[in-house]
């Protein structure tokens, strides 16, 4: 595809991020982000310490070493937040609350802990009609592993929409 007025092709990137968003998923792509692109916005030091294992709803889980870092972490979550929410898009909902568990991700050898779990709950199922209106038009995509993806995260926020994260 090209640029209308430009000699070169536009980047594949951005006419993903550009579909995403037309579909409404750029808000969920922007927050999902801060997951992967945790080790850059925080200190490196912080980023030895503890790592971002998973965004639910508005609260950050991170995973620690030491009990000493989670200490020092949870003095430190107000400035985190601001720094997180700092790296979102103005018009996406910002991240409230960072949660703390203690691995032992860091020592060799040491088999990795699942950080805290989220309490089960009852699922209410996605819509299915609307689903399967918004996968119908993926099966065009030539590229077989982007359009898992795209499925993927189409059937995440079917989910997500069918089970809004409950306020604490």
């Amino acid at each position: 595809m090209k640029r209308k007025g430009s000699a070169y092709p536009t980047p594949a990137g951005s006419v993903l991020l550009n579909t995403l968003r037309q579909m409404g998923l750029g808000s969920a792509l922007s927050r999902q982000s801060i997951v992967m692109r945790w080790p850059h916005i925080v200190d490196s030091v912080v980023a030895k310490h503890a790592r971002a294992e998973r965004l639910v709803g508005d609260t950050l889980y991170l995973s620690v070493d030491s009990a000493v870092w989670m200490n020092e972490l949870a003095s430190m979550k107000p400035v985190l937040l601001e720094k997180l929410n700092s790296k979102l898009d103005p018009d996406v909902p910002q991240i409230k609350d960072i949660r703390f568990s203690q691995t032992l991700w860091r020592q060799a050898g040491a088999t990795r802990k699942k950080a805290t779990t989220i309490p089960p709950s009852v699922e209410n199922p996605p819509d299915q009609t609307a689903l399967k209106v918004s996968t119908s038009n993926i099966g065009s995509i030539k590229n077989s592993e982007i359009r898992n993806i795209i499925e993927r995260i189409i059937r995440k926020d079917a989910r997500h929409k069918a089970n809004p994260p409950q306020a604490s």
